[in-house]
């Protein structure tokens, strides 16, 4: 079976800040917050962050 998934180095990266404490806030746009301060996924980058409310 031919694997469907694209960006697999992105999330082998998230699945990592996952396990070390990282929590997802949103699902549209995708959104984590990681040590206080948030980053959402966008044209397969994880980018940006703000301080987290």
């Amino acid at each position: 079976m031919k694997e469907q998934r694209k960006f697999l180095a992105l999330r082998s990266h998230i699945d990592d800040l996952l396990k070390n404490g990282a929590e997802i806030v949103a699902r549209t746009p995708f959104t984590l917050r990681i040590n206080g301060r948030q980053f959402w996924v966008q044209h397969g980058m994880l980018i940006g962050h703000s301080a987290a409310a």
